[in-house]
C-alpha cells in the first residue's frame, strides 16, 4: 500500500506514514469523497465490493504528493468510469471509526457534482442505487451497521450545505 498524507486536527501536514501504520494508530489522514447527484437531487450510493456496506457515490485516500481535487477525480474515474465534469467543494469534515482491528481517522474533503456512473470498479464497487439523502440518514439511525463510518458523517456535512 502507498503512503497517506498525515495531517493535524487543521489540516496542517505533519508528514507522510504508511495507511496501515495510520489506520492502525489512529493518524488523521486525507481523503477526497465525491457525491453525485441526479436531477431528483438524489445521490449515487455506492455498495463496497469488499464488505457490502454502503458508501459514498466515490471516495480514496489522497495520495503523497496529490491535492484533494486531484484525489477526488482520480477516484471518480477509477471507481465509476466518470471524468471531465466540474466539481463543487463543499467543506471539509473529520471523522474517527474505530473497530477491533483498525482506528481510522480521517480528514475528509467532500465534493459534490451532477453525473452518472460509466463503468463501475467491480473490485472496489459491487453496485450501485439512487437515493434521497435525508432517507439514507434516517435509515443511518436506525441501520448503522450497513454503512461506512465516513460516509454517516460527511452525509451531515453534504445535507448541511446542499440540502434545501
Amino acid at each position: 500500500m502507498s503512503n497517506v498524507i498525515w495531517v493535524d486536527d487543521n489540516d496542517n501536514v505533519l508528514g507522510e506514514i504508511s495507511r496501515e501504520k495510520a489506520h492502525r494508530e489512529g493518524l488523521l489522514h486525507r481523503v477526497s469523497v465525491v457525491y453525485l447527484v441526479n436531477n431528483k437531487d438524489e445521490i449515487l450510493i455506492n455498495e463496497r465490493a469488499k464488505d457490502g456496506h454502503l458508501d459514498h457515490s466515490s471516495a480514496g485516500h489522497v495520495d503523497v504528493g496529490e491535492s484533494y481535487i486531484e484525489a477526488a477525480k482520480r477516484e471518480l474515474q477509477e471507481e465509476l468510469g466518470v471524468s471531465g465534469i466540474q466539481l463543487q467543494d463543499i467543506g471539509s469534515t473529520y471523522a474517527q471509526d474505530m473497530s477491533k482491528t483498525s482506528n481510522k481517522k480521517h480528514m475528509f474533503r467532500v465534493y459534490v457534482c451532477k453525473a452518472v456512473p460509466i463503468k463501475l470498479q467491480k473490485d472496489e464497487v459491487k453496485s450501485v442505487f439512487w437515493s434521497n439523502p435525508k432517507d439514507i440518514y434516517a435509515d443511518m439511525q436506525i441501520n448503522p451497521k450497513k454503512y461506512t463510518g465516513g460516509f454517516k458523517n460527511t452525509i451531515k456535512l453534504f445535507i448541511s450545505q446542499t440540502v434545501q
